[in-house]
């Protein structure tokens, strides 16, 4: 059973002592820095102090006002994740959809991906941003903000992921070259990442770049029981389905800092993101009775190119009586072509249709927002700002069935148009040595345009947020404190959802496959938060945490499918308020070295964390009727042990995601299965700027299975099963 991953073990073993004695040769040959190099010793042993201060993030975590996990640069290499995704899923709190070993959306307390905002650089990450795209080399920090703050907009009924890019270059973080190779079921990919820096004089500048090359096959088969949707008549069939695919991801990151003098800096940093892929699939239908299949053989092939260029700017200038102002502006620009070609076949083999669906969707808009800040005396501080924001979206899609519109009365170009405007003020100070606080209030105002072959709709919704945020440091003991947080937040409607041109399904319109279409009249979800938390910090830098939520959400959004007879008599999913939603749950972490709780302890870093959640969707009886796609637990652990007599490191990490069932309508349920993943890692560190790494990621590459029933009319049940793979990495690491 084992045979093939054993081999591809076995290569990646000998393939890495070989390169071991090659390189520690080479390591031994590298010239160290010449004494004359410490002539400037005094300034740069000041920076790496100040900055060393700064990169704690046990100190940063602890010291802010709101609940803030601070994932910097040490524990982005300590790792070697290939994928942002890879890095988040060991975090408390954080998910990822999909299956073992494939990246999915990104979710904060089980919550599917809609709940939780994304942002890069403090910036609303643009629609279709993908994690697989970006290289944890290009990042400087992540932050993951559980309540919102109002500098950050209050989109975040489940939390914030802040991805913060690469900043000014640092001493302690020199330039560096990273190239990989992974196998993943006989295929291979390859990596590479560079990060180069320097400064001269007042300028400070840093360069990155990342170019991924991958290859991945994905399968599955399943089965299908239920009523065609024709003939009124029952019918059991089985599916399967293979695919392969290949592209490649690139992104390039230059940032330049100016001092123009003490306390007046200037940053201009750029985002460049090319995505490229191609995909052939087939996929087979086989009744086992009933009447025949709508088609029993599927051909596809297909090809999709996107590019994502963002600018930010940034202005930071000090004020009399110590104010500070933060200008902020930007621009984005981005476009992604499609092409894909579906032929069916019946069960004689002549050919029954040929579909042809291309799309072509451009996106640019721009953003500016700025912070004025002042300090009220020693223990206060106090701040105000402004955010605006606004693009356009034009989406060009034509879908030919046989040569023939699909949809002639429906139009095949959408434009949309969004302006977000927001302001906000908040305050901070200290009660005493055992209290500090703080309050925020924020309102966001958003306008929605759309215009298509149907007409033009629009939307409006403002919200008012405010925020609350207190710390209580338990008196004797400095290590021990106590959160609490009383904020409001809302969850948007997605643009796609506000417009009302349908987009027909692509195989048999029925209850499980049915067209999808927007609706003009949704309102944003309103939320109220209560977070609690308690927390002890050791002194290297360890912490054991507890901290409780509740979520009481108000016009939750849900699609709902129906047979609409006036469309056609077609089956169609629609988004709709539907009601009031609760969300609730505990979540512990435990992040130390075992030197940190006991005597003579071996070198063992220990991380781990456990969460456990319920929600509650009023107008769906229960059990099961949870929010859509909300995992009931998640389970991290993790060992890094470090050799005394050798340069070697080893780590260990599990990943589990229990199996659930949630009920999203009266007659409607879905299963998902457990997912358990086990990663390992070694790495061999020949000299300060020379390591290799080999890592093995989703070692029990388990199955991945879901199912699905609709009971009433229109009934169905259908099961699915996606195989996964181990993939075994090679790095190298050099610093220069």
């Amino acid at each position: 059973m084992y045979t093939a991953q054993s081999q591809h073990a076995s290569f990646a073993l000998q393939l890495t002592a070989l390169t071991l004695a090659c390189l520690g040769a080479w390591a031994e040959e590298t010239p160290r820095p010449p004494a004359a190099a410490n002539t400037q010793a005094a300034p740069v042993a000041e920076e790496i102090k100040v900055t060393g201060k700064a990169a704690n993030e046990g100190d940063i975590r602890r010291n802010q006002p709101a609940s803030k996990i601070i994932v910097g640069r040490d524990e982005l290499d300590k790792y070697g994740d290939s994928t942002v995704a890879e890095v988040l899923k060991r975090l408390p709190g954080v998910s990822v959809g999909g299956g073992p070993g494939r990246g999915g959306g990104i979710r904060m307390r089980g919550m599917s991906e809609g709940y939780t905002q994304i942002l890069i650089n403090g910036e609303p990450a643009a629609r279709g941003f993908s994690f697989d795209s970006l290289s944890p080399d290009a990042i400087e920090r992540i932050e993951v903000m559980r309540a919102p703050t109002a500098e950050h907009s209050a989109r975040a009924i489940a939390g914030t992921i802040n991805i913060v890019l690469r900043e000014d270059y640092k001493a302690k973080q020199p330039s560096q070259l990273r190239m990989a190779v992974s196998e993943e079921d006989g295929r291979l990919q390859g990596r590479l990442d560079v990060q180069w820096g320097a400064q001269v004089d007042a300028l400070n500048y840093n360069i990155g770049g990342g170019y991924n090359r991958n290859s991945r096959s994905n399968d599955s088969s399943g089965s299908r029981q239920g009523t065609d949707s024709r003939t009124g008549l029952t019918y059991d069939e089985v599916t399967a389905s293979q695919s392969s695919g290949s592209g490649y991801h690139l992104n390039f990151s230059p940032r330049l800092t100016w001092r123009v003098e003490p306390g007046n800096t200037v940053s201009l940093q750029t985002f460049l993101m090319r995505n490229q892929s191609s995909s052939d699939g087939l996929s087979t239908i086989t009744r086992l009775s009933g009447p025949a299949a709508d088609y029993a053989r599927a051909e596809s092939q297909g090809e999709s190119e996107s590019t994502m260029l963002r600018g930010f700017g940034n202005w930071k200038r000090n004020l009399s009586e110590g104010a500070k102002l933060d200008v902020r502006f930007g621009f984005n620009s981005s476009r992604s072509d499609s092409e894909n070609q579906r032929q069916e076949f019946l069960a004689d083999g002549s050919r029954k249709e040929i579909r042809l669906d291309d799309s072509e969707i451009q996106e640019a808009g721009f953003s500016t927002g700025g912070k004025w800040s002042r300090p009220l005396g020693e223990d206060q501080s106090m701040a105000m700002g402004w955010d605006l924001e606004q693009s356009r979206r034009e989406e060009h899609r034509v879908k030919l069935v046989n040569g023939l519109p699909e949809v002639a009365d429906a139009g095949d170009q959408v434009v949309a148009r969004v302006r977000k405007l927001a302001a906000f003020a908040q305050d901070e100070w200290n009660l005493g040595p055992q209290w500090s606080a703080y309050a925020g209030l924020r309102w966001e105002g958003i306008r929605t345009e759309s215009e298509d072959a149907l007409g033009s709709t629009s939307s409006n919704s403002s919200v008012w947020s405010p925020m609350l945020h207190a710390v209580y440091r338990i008196p004797g003991s400095s290590k021990n404190q106590l959160r609490a947080s009383l904020t409001r937040s809302y969850k948007a409607p997605n643009t796609r959802d506000l417009i009302t041109r349908p987009v027909l399904s692509d195989e048999e319109n029925s209850r499980s496959d049915p067209d999808r279409a927007g609706n003009p009249n949704l309102k944003p979800e309103l939320a109220w938060g209560l977070d609690l938390a308690y927390e002890h910090y050791f002194s290297q830098g360890g912490l054991v945490s507890a901290s409780l939520f509740s979520r009481q959400i108000e016009g939750l959004i849900r699609r709902e499918t129906q047979f609409e007879a006036a469309n056609n008599g077609r089956w169609v999913s629609r988004p709709r308020n539907v009601g009031e939603a609760t969300s609730y749950g505990i979540e512990l972490e435990a992040k130390l070295r075992l030197a940190e709780i006991m005597d003579d302890a071996p070198p063992i870093d220990l991380r781990a964390n456990y969460s456990r959640y319920w929600s509650r969707v009023d107008n769906i009886p229960g059990p099961d009727n949870r929010l859509d796609e909300q995992v009931p637990q998640l389970f991290n652990l993790g060992l890094d042990y470090r050799f005394k007599a050798m340069p070697l490191t080893l780590g260990a990490s599990l990943n589990l995601v229990p199996a659930y069932t949630n009920r999203t309508d009266v007659d409607e349920w879905r299963d998902v299965d457990a997912k358990r993943q086990v990663d390992i890692y070694a790495q061999w560190r020949f000299s300060p700027a020379v390591q290799l790494r080999l890592a093995g990621n989703n070692l029990l590459h388990q199955d991945y299975e879901t199912r699905s029933r609709q009971t009433g009319t229109g009934a169905v049940q259908s099961r699915s099963i996606t195989p996964s793979y181990t993939q075994w990495t090679m790095m190298l690491e050099l610093k220069f």
